[in-house]
């Protein structure tokens, strides 16, 4: 048993090394190209630069003022190119669209979904999303959606207005939170949730909860950054994870008390409810980002050449 125990230890060191080795190669990548950047170390990248200023924002700046306008760091062992700069962002993201179309995955992202990733058989996919898309976002469409984003401000500024007349400090931050979230269920889905006057609305509970779900997952989270070539495993774990929380307090209902349901598999599904029933049931006298997509999702099939 001993015997079988070090040769199973032996195989999983070397395994470990012959990864390390075969990454270490990555951490050239910027300076092959001659572009500057905070200095990486090895296996973690810059995340532990990222980690003592505790907010990316903050350390894209801080990197900003050091490098310039276009710099390189490494997530990991991966590396990411940062652009301020406004006429090569026009290039990217508009003059040359369609060579720079592909965006990265997501952490704990499905590796195997259809994407932007890859130019689909059927005919670029992408192109025909950006197609159905843009219109939406136009300025003339997104004025339309004025109306709902006045009506949560003004619910805002009155719990603020409540809040001064006390007297007594407070957390600006929560009412802050409860504000955006109302906006982007009022905008997006149509819903009224007036959660900024019910804290514990579940659209708010279940969507501060995704962040909290998130922090639980952490082990899974660093492995999708740092040991990216493994990430469908890690995307799998993931899932497992989730459907295996869904059925036990689908099972035993006496355990919702114990083990809390994946937050985000829950909004997914009332996303999708809630584009069911605006397909079967249009309110002509609303308009919101999901009743624009619903119409330009709804025009011709489009050729693309």
């Amino acid at each position: 048993m001993l015997f079988l125990t070090g040769i199973l230890i032996s195989i999983v060191v070397i395994l470990i090394v012959a990864y390390l080795w075969s990454i270490r190669k990555s951490y050239d990548f910027f300076k092959r190209l001659n572009i500057d950047g905070p200095p990486p170390v090895f296996f973690f990248g810059n995340f532990l630069d990222i980690a003592k200023t505790k907010r990316m924002s903050i350390s894209i700046k801080q990197w900003t003022e050091k490098y310039g306008r276009i710099f390189g760091f490494f997530e990991g062992h991966t590396p990411i190119l940062v652009i301020s700069d406004p006429d090569i962002l026009q290039d990217i993201f508009i003059k040359n669209f369609s060579i720079f179309h592909s965006r990265r995955a997501l952490p704990l992202e499905n590796q195997h979904a259809e994407s932007t990733h890859v130019f689909s058989a059927h005919g670029l996919r992408w192109k025909r999303q950006r197609y159905v898309i843009n219109p939406t976002f136009s300025s003339a469409k997104l004025k339309q959606m004025t109306p709902l984003i006045h009506r949560c401000i003004d619910i805002f500024m009155s719990k603020i207005a409540e809040q001064c007349q006390a007297g007594q400090p407070f957390d600006i931050y929560t009412y802050y939170k409860r504000f955006t979230m109302d906006t982007i269920w009022s905008c997006a889905f149509s819903l009224d949730t007036d959660m900024q006057n019910d804290p514990q609305n579940p659209y708010l509970v279940d969507s501060q909860q995704i962040f909290e779900f998130a922090n639980k997952m952490k082990v899974l989270l660093f492995l999708s950054l740092f040991v990216n070539e493994f990430n469908n495993i890690w995307y799998k774990l993931f899932e497992w994870n989730g459907a295996l929380r869904y059925h036990i307090r689908r099972l035993f209902p006496f355990t919702k008390s114990l083990i809390n349901s994946e937050p985000g598999r829950w909004i997914v599904k009332q996303a999708y409810n809630l584009v069911e029933q605006r397909r079967k049931h249009v309110q002509a006298d609303r308009t919101d980002l999901k009743q624009l997509m619903l119409e330009s999702a709804s025009t011709d099939d489009i050729t693309v050449v």
